[in-house]
């Protein structure tokens, strides 16, 4: 394939994955911050700030760690376009299977977010 346009276009895809891997490293940390911010601001009674402590490292932990993975599959998505570029594939097949898998996630972390916040 020739025209630039194409390999621009991937380019910027992937760059775009790789600002929402970002943003979930962020996020991760931010949930793992938490419960700093309840016992600051908030102070919610002993009980559920325990609760709160311990499972607040351990969301923000699992979501950085999922930035990372999507980080990776970003690059390993990234490479395998390009490599299919440059042997002449017009326009490769691309999986929807990435995208569904990191709403879903975010949408199941939202969804547990607004429940511990209600229960509070």
């Amino acid at each position: 394939m020739d025209d630039p346009r194409v390999y621009l276009a991937a380019e910027r895809t992937f760059l775009a994955w790789v600002r929402t891997s970002l943003s979930l490293m962020g996020f991760g940390f931010l949930i793992a911050r938490f419960n700093l911010l309840l016992h600051e601001q908030i102070r919610p009674p002993s009980h559920q700030t325990g609760r709160i402590a311990t499972i607040s490292p351990w969301v923000g932990f699992a979501m950085i760690v999922f930035g990372v993975a999507v980080c990776v599959v970003a690059l390993l998505r990234h490479r395998d376009y390009i490599r299919r570029l440059e042997q002449g594939i017009a326009n490769p097949a691309s999986s929807i299977a990435t995208p569904v898998v990191v709403a879903a996630i975010l949408a199941l972390v939202g969804l547990a977010m607004a429940v511990t916040i209600l229960t509070l």
